[in-house]
């Protein structure tokens, strides 16, 4: 891999930097000087933004500090920096108060040491020793302390402490591993229950013992056998057979067949036939007879009527050989009802042709009058009404006979005054203006008279019938008339052909009674007869049919009765054998259960114990591994870093008597580094802070940084630090200028230092000056214009022999 070397940097409008700064960075020093607010943190900053990304130290102070990036006269910035040894060079971060972009030089790894190890920022320098024994609430340990163990590579050690904690203690375990809690409960509630189901098993045992005497002894004397209860599966279904059931179905249908013997019997009883057959059959005969005249005669003829009337009205039910009288009466009213409509609807034609007639005589006379009033008012001028307007405009005019017109004078035609004829004249026209007004009045009357009448007509004449149906309904309504008449004529002879009807029907049904009842008693002897056999009894044929009947239900009860005493004894002793074997196989399932959960406590303390035996040895490992951590952290305190940490601070202070080092506890546990000072010619002191003055403390807070930066595992050969001598006095400058000489060619490392001071930055820039060939020194002087520009001198110094010396 090639050396790792910041090569140049150029920035506009970053921060305080008004315009652009480019300046080299290709030497092993490089120092930069310039009056306050000139930008000598600016460009150390921008460094710190190229590489990371980002810029945490001001992070520190400014969580905000994107808005403060750009400066305040401008909206954009542009940092640009140039390496060596990363592959991929110059990077270019644009920035504005939203975001960054661009990619930086350093991933996440390298950026967080730069941040820690190679850049010391001015503002954090007062503080160093404040944060680095900071310890947050929510950490472990303190800055400082993490940075031995990342020095260390004690991360894994560290996790395994940090998750062998839990077995230090059962009750950690709860959250990390609930499974072990749920164990132990589980142990403990599974030994609860199988004490539980051992008893309540002991109980069941008992009471199945129990159950079983009791099923022996039913179970024989229901099968009158000897009975085992080993074979209960034999005797279960032994008890599940129905010898009974064939029988007690076929006693059901003698109690179904003897109740409708009985039945029919009582039913024979109840309605005695005293009459003789013989007598009846006669009687039927001679009613039959006489229909058989009637229907040849009158009935013919009501037939007849009914036929026609049928042919007019096909939909109409007429049952005329069933129910002469019915038939004739719905005829009766079907055809008077279409009597009715007919005779309905040609009397209301009759009445609208009248209307008809009267409405055209009216029509006549109306326009007659019409005809009169046109001629009247045509003999009346149009234009009266306007001649008698003008003539009384002009007689206020006239005061003599000289008409005003022609100029004639009037009284050689008529001793009238000429002013009188005109007034009369007027009098004339507005007398026939006003008839004519009348007589339009009249007309107008007479004309719209006429318009309701024809509307009538109209009307009228639309529900006119036509000639054709006319004569039709005329010849329609004549012979339903007629009809009409011969029903009513034929009612006697209907009503008589009705009761000879009734006579005839009651006749034979009279006749099928008898005959019916001598059936029925043969029938019921046949079966009397059929349930005494079914019985296993003899039928007395004196005794009356009644009485056997009674006597077979009575021993049809008995025999139903005891059979259904013995079915419900066999099923009382199955259901008992049923709930044996259920109670059984329950007994047989509940140990079972038991045997599965002494298996699983079995299982479940086998896993305890393992589970305890890993917990003892985490405990132990966790033990040695807090032990060998401690030993570690404590020798890297006091055998490293303390004592390059002393090496560095008397180099640079080298008249203070009070130097700091690290305090750890004595005792074991975490170790948590704490700052102290040591006399040095023995015993301890107090906290730096308290022991040292300002500039030893900010020499204090160097040291610690180069020392941390010393004892890291190198990965970045940079020390970048703003502005590091402040309260220093020229002995403590002479020092650090040799320091910063000795890590800059000793150790490889490249510097750049921010400077305020003039003369101290003309005595670095001498100290720290090319000593032999290759060897360089970039300088970078900042300033401000008159404008607020920033302007900017930068110059690479490098190696010169010194010729006085050489001759």
């Amino acid at each position: 891999m090639s050396r790792r070397r910041l090569s140049s940097i150029s920035l506009t409008d970053f921060r305080s930097i008004r315009g652009t700064v480019y300046t080299s960075l290709d030497a092993p020093v490089v120092l930069i000087h310039g009056p306050n607010g000139a930008g000598k943190t600016s460009v150390l900053s921008g460094i710190e933004l190229a590489l990371t990304g980002g810029i945490p130290s001001l992070a520190r102070v400014e969580p905000e500090y994107l808005k403060h990036l750009v400066h305040k006269q401008t909206k954009r910035a542009t940092v640009k920096l140039e390496t060596t040894g990363f592959g991929v060079s110059p990077v270019s971060l644009e920035v504005d108060e939203k975001e960054i972009r661009g990619k930086p030089t350093l991933d996440s790894q390298l950026a967080g040491f730069f941040s820690e190890r190679c850049y010391l920022a001015q503002s954090a320098l007062g503080r160093l020793l404040e944060i680095y024994q900071h310890k947050d609430a929510r950490k472990s340990d303190s800055p400082l302390t993490q940075f031995v163990k990342d020095l260390l590579g004690l991360d894994r050690l560290d996790g395994l402490i940090d998750g062998l904690h839990t077995a230090g203690n059962i009750s950690r375990l709860r959250g990390p591993v609930p499974e072990f809690h749920e164990l132990r409960t589980d142990i403990e509630s599974l030994e609860k229950t199988l004490r539980e189901l051992t008893s309540e098993a002991t109980q069941r045992r008992v009471s199945l013992q129990d159950a079983g005497e009791t099923l022996r002894k039913r179970a024989e004397e229901i099968l009158q056998s000897s009975i085992e209860l080993a074979n209960l599966a034999e005797l279960i279904a032994e008890l599940r057979k129905t010898p009974e059931e064939t029988r007690l179905l076929s006693l059901a249908r003698i109690r179904r067949d003897i109740d409708a013997a009985a039945a029919d019997w009582q039913s024979i009883a109840r309605n005695p036939i005293t009459e003789d057959r013989e007598r009846s059959e006669r009687d039927a005969h001679a009613a039959q007879i006489r229909l058989n005249e009637w229907q040849a005669g009158a009935g013919a003829t009501i037939a007849n009527l009914i036929a026609e009337v049928a042919t007019i009205f096909p939909d109409v039910t007429l049952p005329a050989s069933t129910n002469p009288e019915l038939a004739r009466t719905t005829a009766l009213r079907t055809a008077e009802k279409e009597l009715s409509r007919c005779t309905s609807v040609l009397s209301e034609d009759q009445i609208s042709t009248k209307r008809i007639d009267v409405i055209a005589q009216e029509l006549e006379r109306g326009a007659a009058r019409v005809r009169l009033l046109d001629q009247q008012i045509q003999s009346i001028s149009a234009d009266t009404v306007q001649l008698a307007q003008s003539l009384a405009d002009i007689l206020p005019h006239i005061h003599t006979d000289d008409c005003p017109i022609c100029g004639r004078d009037f009284s050689e035609v008529s001793r009238t005054p000429l002013s009188d004829h005109v007034s009369a004249r007027i009098a004339s026209l507005t007398e026939s203006a006003g008839r004519l007004e009348a007589l339009s009045k009249e007309k107008t009357s007479a004309a719209g008279a006429s318009a309701p009448l024809e509307r009538e007509r109209a009307q009228l004449t639309s529900r006119l019938i036509s000639d054709e149906t006319r004569n039709e309904l005329k010849n329609r309504q004549a012979r339903l008339g007629e009809l009409a008449a011969q029903l009513t004529s034929i009612e006697p002879e209907s009503t008589r052909g009705m009761n000879l009807l009734a006579e005839v029907n009651g006749t034979a049904s009279r006749l099928d009674q008898l005959r019916s009842r001598d059936q029925r008693l043969t029938n019921l002897q046949q079966t009397a007869a059929a349930i005494a056999k079914d019985l296993g009894m003899t039928v007395d044929p004196a005794v009356a049919i009644g009485n056997a009947l009674a006597r077979m239900s009575d021993i049809r009860s008995q025999e139903e009765a005891q059979l259904i005493a013995s079915q419900s004894a066999r099923k009382a002793v199955l259901e008992l054998a049923l709930e044996y074997h259920r109670s059984h196989d329950s007994l047989a399932r509940f140990n079972l259960d038991i045997d599965e959960k002494r298996k699983k406590l079995a299982k479940l303390i086998n896993t305890k114990e393992s589970a305890d035996q890993v917990i003892q040895s985490a405990r132990g490992l966790a033990q040695k591994a807090s032990e060998v951590r401690t030993n570690v952290v404590r020798r890297v305190f006091n055998e490293s870093l303390n004592s390059i940490w002393r090496d560095l601070f008397v180099r640079l202070a080298p008249e203070e008597t009070f130097v700091p080092a690290f305090a750890l506890p004595p005792g074991p546990g975490p170790v948590e580094a704490t700052l102290e000072t040591i006399y040095r010619s023995g015993g301890k002191g107090g906290n730096p802070r308290a022991m040292l003055s300002a500039g030893n403390l900010n020499t204090a807070a160097l040291t610690l940084f180069l020392s941390l930066h010393l004892t890291a595992k190198l990965q970045l050969p940079w020390l970048i630090i703003d502005d590091p001598v402040q309260s220093m006095d020229e002995l403590h400058i002479a020092q650090f200028a040799v320091l910063l000489r000795t890590l800059s060619k000793a150790h490889d490392r490249q510097i750049i230092l921010a400077v305020h001071e003039r003369a101290l930055f003309d005595y670095l820039a001498l100290e720290l000056s090319p000593a032999f060939p290759n060897d360089r020194l970039v300088t970078l002087e900042l300033g401000r214009s008159a404008d607020g520009t920033t302007t900017h001198r930068w110059q690479t110094l490098i190696y010169e022999p010194d010729k006085a010396i050489a001759a």
